[in-house]
């Protein structure tokens, strides 16, 4: 009988979970790299790369340290890549250089709830000029709250 009983509170348990409704994705339309009084950790790529190296890995790792000993509510991944290339390569570049930081800290015990990302600007770069720079290479781990 109390195998049928734990068949019954696991299948109750969840109904109830499927009926609550899903947290909202963190929105990040709207932050921008650089506010004031936000805590932020920039993690630099190789061009044409979403390959985390080691210095990129151990700005993770200060990120994560830091949101698992503040648990930050709302954390925006902002990724950028140079203005080179088509924008929809652009798109992807950035899209995949956000899951791999999304990735990595998430294996660091970030949970997967509190972030969000934003491809930046309609050229995805940092500046305005065309140069290849540092800054277009990245994302940034913005802790919104």
């Amino acid at each position: 009988m109390s195998a049928l009983r734990a068949v019954l509170v696991a299948a109750a348990l969840a109904i109830t979970l499927a009926a609550l409704p899903a947290r909202a994705a963190v929105a990040c339309t709207g932050v921008s790299p650089g506010e004031p009084g936000r805590e932020e950790y920039i993690v630099f790529f190789p061009v044409g790369s979403a390959e985390l190296d080691q210095a990129a890995r151990a700005v993770v790792q200060r990120a994560a340290a830091r949101a698992t000993a503040t648990f930050p509510t709302e954390i925006c991944l902002v990724g950028r890549t140079s203005p080179t290339g088509s924008p929809q390569a652009n798109q992807r570049l950035a899209e995949q250089r956000i899951q791999a930081v999304r990735n990595a800290l998430m294996q660091r015990g970030v949970r997967r709830e509190t972030l969000g990302s934003v491809v930046a600007g309609p050229g995805f770069g940092a500046r305005v000029d065309w140069a290849e720079n540092r800054a277009d290479r990245s994302v940034t781990i913005v802790f919104v709250r």
